[in-house]
């Protein structure tokens, strides 16, 4: 007996090798040279680094990261075909990764979730669906792009089941009683700018009931999540029974003009350190113990755009903000979030209790040997405490529509993001159609 917890304790200590294999470089750091393109809008730039350096910088467990950035840049390269192919992959990636997650959890208990195939977070789940749909409009296929907005609505519908059966195991598992507190519900119940491209493509596709339902739900999502939407929802935006609802009913013979404007930066993740207390039990009766745990932070990014206007041939009118991503991912992340503190602590008592019991076991063999196990094994459990910080680094942080009813023919467009600079396009508007132009100002 006394053998068998001496090996066990040895083969304990050798783990910190094991975690310094599998331990990763600063994420934020290896992609300095493809964000300082991106931040010049130079998005062939980027997408060229990312591809010259996808060995370094995107492991095989971070295959969902290099899909997603992959994928962004290449919309907002006007590459359509090809990021809708890379959304499509993450997508697929993101359902197989949340399923293989539960195959890799013995290796993230005993160390920490880099060791994990990234997943995805919930925020990137979505919003990966609504750019894809309008990589489908650009390809000229309103269908396919109604199947995008529709899964992104699918999979906010599906959040509060997602993670309940992981999250009540957690609870179960934590036997011991480790005293921290967290709410995993999540109160984001419908997207808005998911609902507007319904509402306009819906119109295009010639089916006006749905459009009319879609575009109903726009307010709806502002009242029934106001976490996410803390702002009013815009008149422009919200349905009026028996009005004038010019996003609907387009008249005959004339073009309507919509416009999706994107600014800002998404969130980025930092870690982040708590100290909770833990009962921590040996064959020498409970002690009472204390853990610290890596966590996490999902940090929003400022933008200096304030606001979008539009001109067109000397005319002007405003975009409405209709929301904001990183508002989104806040609320979206508490699910998640709530799994990774309950694992980290249970983690955290794995660690200090198997540590407690190889101090004992050495302890009748050598007090010495014991004293440098329980030294090695406290170190390897501060060093092993790693917060999983991976995420996509080109999702937009706001989103802005509108549109304007004009004559069909040849316009020019000035979008001016205030606080950044002013775009120029030319468009050719069509009677009958959906005439959608993007703008981009991720600053």
């Amino acid at each position: 007996m006394l053998l068998n917890k001496f090996c066990f304790a040895a083969g304990l200590a050798a783990v910190p090798v094991l975690f310094l294999t599998a331990s990763c470089a600063t994420y934020n750091e290896a992609h300095r040279e493809a964000d300082l393109n991106f931040s010049k809008s130079s998005y062939n730039n980027a997408l060229s680094v990312i591809e010259s350096k996808k060995k370094s910088l995107y492991p095989p467990k971070n295959a969902v990261l290099y899909r997603l950035d992959k994928g962004m840049l290449e919309h907002y390269a006007g590459l359509f075909e090809e990021s809708s192919k890379d959304l499509q992959e993450a997508d697929e990636l993101i359902e197989r990764n949340f399923a293989k997650s539960i195959t890799q959890a013995a290796a993230s208990y005993i160390l920490n979730d880099n060791v994990k195939d990234y997943g995805g977070e919930e925020y990137e789940n979505i919003y990966l669906n609504v750019f894809n749909s309008l990589n489908y409009y650009h390809k000229g296929d309103i269908e396919g792009a109604l199947v995008e907005v529709r899964r992104a609505g699918e999979k906010i519908t599906s959040l509060g089941d997602k993670y309940a059966k992981a999250i009540r195991k957690a609870r179960a598992s934590n036997e011991h009683g480790a005293s921290v507190k967290v709410s995993e519900k999540v109160n984001f119940n419908d997207s808005a700018l998911a609902r507007y491209l319904g509402a306009v493509l819906y119109r295009a596709a010639g089916k006006e009931d749905d459009a009319r339902i879609d575009f109903k739900a726009i307010q709806t999502a502002f009242i029934s999540s106001p976490n996410v939407y803390p702002f009013p929802c815009p008149d422009a935006l919200i349905f009026k029974e028996g009005g004038d609802n010019p996003e609907i009913n387009v008249p005959k013979g004339a073009a309507r003009l919509n416009v999706v404007a994107f600014a800002g930066q998404s969130p980025y993740k930092e870690e982040e350190s708590i100290v909770i207390s833990l009962p921590v039990i040996s064959e020498r009766g409970a002690l009472n113990s204390f853990a610290r745990i890596s966590l996490p932070k999902l940090v929003n990014r400022p933008s200096s755009v304030s606001g979008v206007t539009i001109s067109v041939n000397g005319s002007s009118f405003k975009l409405d903000m209709v929301e904001d991503l990183g508002l989104a991912a806040q609320e979206t992340f508490k699910a998640s979030y709530a799994l990774t503190v309950l694992k980290s602590t249970m983690r955290s008592i794995i660690k200090q209790t198997t540590s407690a019991i190889a101090s004992d076991a050495i302890g009748e063999y050598n007090s010495n040997l014991a004293l440098i196990t329980s030294l090695i094994t406290s170190i390897f459990n501060t060093a092993s405490e790693q917060a999983d910080i991976r995420i996509s680094r080109y999702l937009p942080r706001y989103a802005y529509v509108g549109g304007v009813t004009l004559p069909p023919g040849e316009y020019d467009v000035k979008i001016n993001f205030s606080g950044g600079e002013v775009q120029e396009k030319k468009v050719v508007l069509k009677a009958g159609a959906l005439n959608l132009i993007e703008a981009f100002y991720l600053k």
